[in-house]
């Protein structure tokens, strides 16, 4: 029996060993961890307002009551919109009424009668695209019987800077439509002084000759300044002139030119840090020429306008 029990011993210690080389021990548990990018989630650019704001102009010329015009001059009041999608593109709507405005009551041969009288209106529609040193945008207007199709354009490189608005002129009472520009291509600006060239001109298509085009060179000054108000002026000379309009019975082209002199003062001074008011008075000194088949008899036209602007 003891031996029995030493045999039993032996093979049970056999048995664990070679249990042991056969089975291999179980590898150990590593725990893998997966690291998860966090990705940031921009908004949607959103259409918000910048802008707001209300204009009332008033224009005039010697000559008005003359003519049997309105002696006060057209009134115009204006409503103007801002808008913006992220920091690149931004949008304007404008919609201005037109009154012809008199005190005089069919004297002097006046024919509009004292008080005023709707006379027009005018609707703007615009988007801009910015890039760093430059912008392109187009532009919609409706008047009464036109209307004006631009692409505005403008650059900026620090004292050098310029704009231009071409547009295509559709006209509903005439036989012919035309194209258009305004421009000021070069402003050299320093300090409070700026000097630009300014040109403006229309050129009628098709068969017609009717045609005008201005050039001027312009002087801006910064008159005067603080942390909310500021003022300056501007001298316009009109060194280069030529009108060609049909005449009202549309019998002959009647022509002029007329090299003014101009001058604007404005100004504008921030109620708060959101809400500005601002002006200007422009007076033209009228020098008729080269008059054919036409009498101009208004030595001035004045344009005075104030507004208000709160930019949100």
């Amino acid at each position: 029996m003891k031996k029995l029990a030493l045999l039993l011993a032996a093979l049970s210690v056999a048995s664990v060993s070679y249990a042991k080389e056969v089975m291999p021990e179980a590898a150990p548990v590593v725990e893998e961890v997966v690291e998860q990018e966090v990705v940031e989630v921009k908004a949607a650019p959103v259409l918000r307002v910048t802008s707001i704001g209300q204009s009332l102009e008033i224009d005039n010329d010697s000559n008005a009551n003359g003519r049997g015009q309105a002696d006060i001059g057209d009134v115009h009041f204006a409503n103007t919109v801002g808008l913006a999608i992220g920091d690149n593109w931004t949008f304007e709507l404008m919609a201005r009424k037109t009154w012809s405005a008199s005190i005089d009551d069919h004297e002097n041969n006046d024919t509009t009668g004292a008080g005023m009288k709707s006379s027009g209106h005018r609707v703007d529609l615009s988007a801009t695209r910015h890039f760093e040193n430059f912008a392109v945008g187009l532009k919609w207007r409706t008047e009464e019987d036109i209307e004006k199709f631009y692409i505005p354009v403008s650059y900026n490189y620090g004292i050098v800077s310029g704009w231009a608005t071409p547009a295509f002129v559709n006209y509903d009472n005439k036989s012919s439509d035309a194209w258009y520009l305004e421009a000021m291509p070069v402003i050299v600006k320093y300090g409070p002084v700026a000097l630009g060239y300014y040109f403006e001109g229309e050129e009628e298509l098709g068969s017609g000759d009717e045609h005008f085009a201005d050039h001027q060179v312009r002087l801006m000054l910064d008159l005067y300044s603080t942390d909310n108000f500021r003022l300056g002026a501007e001298y316009w000379y009109q060194f280069a002139s030529e009108h060609k309009e049909l005449s009202n019975n549309k019998k002959y082209y009647e022509e002029y030119e007329n090299n003014k002199h101009v001058a604007v003062l404005s100004a504008a001074y921030d109620l708060t840090q959101n809400l500005t008011v601002d002006g200007y008075y422009r007076y033209d000194f009228n020098k008729y020429d080269g008059l054919v088949n036409v009498t101009k008899a208004d030595d001035y036209y004045g344009e005075f306008c104030v507004g208000w602007t709160y930019n949100f």
